[in-house]
């Protein structure tokens, strides 16, 4: 497929990189466990209520777990358990086990044939909800309800975005919520889900260590600027930025208001490799470091062409995105647009001390804000 090509690291990758210096010491980089804020694993197996969440989701890998996060928070202040449903799976004979088949991130079509990578999630996660045969003990006891909530159900939930992803009303935003099963009582809305957040995405130890070792070698060794761009498909399902021009714009005044004037490394998460051209001709005395010197997608991230990858494209693509996504979190100034989820969810990977005048929109969203 045009969208991936794939590059064999190095067996002699230096993971002490990974190990050692600024970005190790990032949050991201390390385990929960070492966090300043106790970030322990969630126990999905505890709930007394007997609603039982079935999660059909399909879509991206943000857009599953912008979702993902929602339910599980939802679940966890109602005492309930959760399972996320990532391939066929038949809950009654007239759903006929289709839930959107074609639209999981590990549907795949080998030779003409429906096949799915099953797990997918924990090819890079560690588990969330629970897992399969639990969920099956769960179902043929007959002592659940089983509710499976459509997308608009899950985004107007007290823990979705209700009617859109941003919000410029502090009330909102701010809003005191509790879910007592974790110990969490009145917090703000935003902490709350940041919180949750750590304990429920947890990076693979493997995976985050090959990250993080990707990450150093780039040289982010001081505090950095992240450019978030997206194009791919978004090409043809939304309006985009196809110039590099208000980056840099934003960029001169981030380095005003957050670096002292002093030009900092700027590392660019992309899906279309093809910008790093244009941001260093726009500045060529900037440095710009970003994960396609290892992998290139160089024409954009395709979403409907990952049926056709194989496990060697579809790690590659997914080791890179995840390496984008701590690289983004672990900035201390982010520029990128409000027309991918990937936005949404690097906002709640940002660290409690981020603040919101270091997160801004190249591209105004439809409702003026920020996530909530």
């Amino acid at each position: 497929p045009k969208s991936i090509q794939t590059r064999t690291p190095s067996p002699t990758d230096i993971l002490d990189q990974a190990r050692s210096g600024f970005m190790h010491n990032t949050q991201w980089c390390r385990p929960p466990e070492e966090d300043a804020f106790p970030a322990p694993p969630i126990d999905y197996n505890q709930c007394e209520n007997p609603q039982l969440i079935h999660m059909d989701i399909n879509g991206g890998m943000t857009s599953y777990l912008n979702k993902i996060l929602k339910v599980a928070m939802w679940a966890a202040r109602d005492n309930s358990c959760f399972y996320i449903n990532e391939g066929l799976g038949v809950l009654n004979e007239a759903d006929g086990g289709k839930h959107f088949s074609h639209s999981k991130l590990g549907y795949r079509l080998v030779d003409g044939q429906d096949t799915y990578m099953i797990p997918f999630l924990t090819r890079y996660f560690g588990q969330m909800g629970l897992e399969k045969s639990r969920f099956e003990e769960m179902l043929a006891s007959g002592t659940y309800d089983v509710v499976t909530p459509s997308p608009s159900d899950i985004n107007h939930h007290d823990f979705g975005g209700k009617a859109s992803l941003t919000t410029d009303d502090p009330k909102k935003r701010f809003e005191i919520m509790s879910i007592p099963q974790l110990g969490y009582n009145n917090v703000e809305r935003i902490s709350l889900k940041k919180h949750f957040l750590r304990r429920m995405f947890r990076i693979n130890a493997d995976v985050r260590d090959r990250a993080c070792h990707r990450l150093a070698s780039q040289g982010l060794d001081d505090e950095y600027m992240a450019l978030s761009v997206r194009r791919g498909d978004k090409v043809t399902e939304t309006s985009i930025l196809d110039t590099v021009d208000p980056y840099i714009r934003l960029a001169e005044e981030g380095i005003n208001s957050h670096f002292n004037g002093k030009v900092p490394t700027m590392f660019v998460a992309t899906d279309d490799c093809s910008v790093m051209q244009e941001f260093r001709d726009a500045r060529p005395e900037w440095t710009f470091v970003s994960e396609c010197d290892n992998a290139s997608e160089a024409n954009g991230f395709v979403y409907k062409e990952m049926k056709l990858w194989s496990e060697e494209q579809t790690d590659a693509h997914f080791n890179k995105f995840i390496a984008e996504m701590i690289g983004m979190a672990s900035a201390k100034y982010w520029i990128g647009v409000a027309t991918t989820n990937v936005s949404y969810w690097v906002y709640f990977m940002r660290s409690l001390e981020a603040t919101d005048d270091s997160f801004i929109w190249a591209d105004p969203p439809r409702v003026p804000g920020l996530p909530w």
